[in-house]
């Protein structure tokens, strides 16, 4: 009895030490609750302490080789574990807040098909625990780990989140959030998708980095797909070509992969948009082929949706866009840019305050990353349509700083400088936009807006800023 009583008190001192509970530790062991009960008190059987011991690295028997820590494996997909958000407010009955914070970003996160999420139940045994992110990515099994505070004051509540790399600990993204505690409930919605958002194109990038260190004869599908996607990200034309060969490969390598398939869409819209294929309509047309092939394939593939329905609000089938990329939000709300793409798709219908809303809320979803200025600049032409230039103005200037090289972020900007009187501003930004692409009439315009309701507004600036016919 004497060697029983001391073995308990190494697993009740390891429980202290650990700052655990004894269901946090039933679930490391992978025991339950009564055998840990009788564990604390003594008595257990020699197969019960091989369990602690494996789980735990602990020697308990005096002879008996003590075998690793249970380490969990890591899928070959990435991962993350969302730890509990601490109650930083002082008041216990705040608790539940900072745990449906919790839970809706875990919600949002398991969203995105790509990325392994732990659930919540195996998340939740470190509450309270000051945990190392890199114990957490080891008993786990995840590439990354979402941690955060809430804390509410003055009738404000402010979110921090960092995300981390859970082998060394790396920080790779950090962010506050705070808003005013009206509606509790809608603010926390707004938060936690926010979050979940800001998330996303870091992890992307992040699995990119990763699959550019491998050979690339040794790239799977999904390694082709996020090493293309980081291209694309760049933005630039040879990237974007780079991106494209990128996941014609992953096709070959998996015909049915309907992810490469619509970032192949993605790719060939957005060369489209920038004149970079030799025939624009042809290039706008092989783009919804491949977005009709990946939402055959996968109907629940966002980046497919968002792609389908641009197309088809380019081909001024408002409806049918609208009703295309309302499903890619019911997929995915918290995807930033197919946001964006609503409201661009909602102005071009002659809806503009509502345009306005979305591409509003896609910007605080997304405040740093601008993927080439398209946040900006269609939350500013959604402002510009409503006849808000002076709103619009610093917008349009933000997309013509982060992408220099597209003509149509000048044509904008230049249209909301006629509408202000900013004659002088105007001749600069055209002289600007020579460099990069046509001359710009108001014949060519007209007929690139034909259909579209802004069109009117748009072609009246640019008469205004003095662009001949």
């Amino acid at each position: 009895m004497d060697e029983n009583r001391r073995i308990a008190g190494l697993i009740r001192d390891y429980i202290a030490r650990e700052h655990m509970s004894r269901e946090q530790f039933a679930f490391r062991t992978k025991l339950g609750k009564s055998t840990v009960d009788k564990l604390l008190v003594g008595l257990f059987s020699d197969r019960t302490l091989a369990i602690v011991e494996g789980a735990t690295g602990l020697a308990l028997r005096r002879d008996a080789p003590v075998p690793p820590a249970i380490t969990a494996l890591v899928p070959d997909q990435p991962s993350i574990a969302v730890l509990p958000y601490t109650n930083m407010t002082g008041d216990p009955a705040q608790e539940f807040l900072a745990d449906g914070i919790t839970e809706d970003i875990t919600t949002n996160l398991s969203r995105l098909r790509w990325l392994f999420v732990i659930a919540r139940n195996s998340t939740f045994i470190y509450k309270g625990r000051a945990a190392d992110v890199r114990q957490v990515g080891r008993e786990l099994g995840v590439r990354y780990v979402l941690e955060g505070s809430v804390r509410t004051a003055a009738g404000r509540i402010r979110v921090t989140s960092q995300l981390l790399e859970a082998e060394t600990a790396r920080h790779i993204w950090a962010e506050r959030h705070e808003r005013e505690l009206r509606d509790l409930f809608a603010v926390q919605d707004e938060i936690t998708a926010s979050v979940a958002a800001a998330i996303e194109p870091h992890l992307y990038a992040e699995e990119g980095h990763r699959a550019e260190r491998r050979p690339p004869g040794s790239l799977d599908a999904w390694g082709l797909v996020v090493r293309a996607l980081g291209l694309i990200a760049r933005v630039g034309r040879e990237q974007n070509e780079q991106a494209r060969a990128l996941l014609q490969q992953a096709i070959a390598l998996d015909p049915r992969y309907a992810r490469a398939h619509a970032c192949l869409a993605w790719a060939v819209w957005w060369a489209s948009l920038c004149y970079w294929c030799a025939e624009t309509r042809q290039g706008y047309a092989e783009a919804a082929r491949h977005a009709e092939d990946a939402a055959a394939l996968d109907p629940t593939e966002p980046w497919a949706r968002m792609t389908l329905g641009l197309c088809l609000s380019t081909a001024r089938h408002h409806a049918q866009a609208l009703t295309e990329l309302r499903a890619t939000l019911d997929l995915n709300p918290s995807f930033a840019i197919g946001r964006t793409a609503l409201g661009w798709a909602l102005l071009r219908a002659g809806r503009f305050e509502e345009a306005i809303a979305e591409t509003g809320t896609a910007l605080r979803m997304s405040p740093l990353d601008s993927f080439a200025g398209i946040y900006t600049a269609i939350h500013g032409l959604a402002l510009l349509a409503a006849r808000r230039f002076e709103e619009a103005l610093p917008f349009l200037r933000s997309a013509v700083t982060a992408f220099s090289e597209y003509a149509g972020h000048y044509n904008t900007l230049i249209s909301c400088c006629g509408h202000l009187g900013l004659t002088e501003e105007a001749r600069g930004f055209v002289a600007a936009r020579e460099r990069v692409g046509p001359p710009l009439t108001i014949g060519l315009l007209r007929r690139n807006l034909d259909g579209f309701a802004h069109c009117d507004v748009f072609i009246e600036g640019l008469v205004k800023a003095g662009i001949p016919e």
